[in-house]
């Protein structure tokens, strides 16, 4: 008789080479985190959304992501949708900055914002990838012993 195949893969003890989950620990939250972040923060442009980020040289402060669609943007519908393309294109693609507190010591929080309503998957995934390439070219240059 045929052995059953488990329905995920992972779970005997197995792990993926590159995990694609976003839990909410991850999640920047509260309103005194975003002051913070935006009175000391260095900013990333691109055609449709920015990256406003901050590092801090104490190691607890684990790296946490916000995302961000002003009101400026649309409705409560428009916003929402476009949060959710910048969690799901940043989800695919933060294993190119996952591992950047780990190799510099350092604390990262950082806020993905959408400058227009809409987008497309593609190309909000292309300027994501874009924008956490910068990043960690910027961060490993600061941090880089000279």
């Amino acid at each position: 008789m045929r052995e059953k195949e488990l329905s995920n893969p992972y779970s005997k003890g197995t792990t993926p080479e590159r995990r694609f989950t976003l839990v909410k620990s991850q999640i920047l939250r509260g309103r005194r985190n975003f002051e913070d972040l935006f009175s000391q923060s260095s900013l990333i442009k691109s055609h449709n959304v920015n990256l406003r980020y901050a590092t801090y040289p104490n190691a607890d402060k684990n790296t946490l992501v916000g995302f961000v669609a002003p009101k400026r943007i649309g409705n409560a519908v428009e916003r929402n949708r476009t949060k959710r393309l910048l969690r799901e294109a940043y989800r695919l693609n933060q294993h190119i900055v996952k591992d950047l507190p780990i190799s510099t010591e350092i604390g990262l929080h950082y806020v993905f914002m959408a400058k227009r309503a809409h987008l497309t998957f593609q190309i909000v995934q292309r300027e994501i990838i874009l924008l956490l390439e910068q990043l960690r070219e910027q961060v490993l240059s600061k941090n880089s012993p000279s």
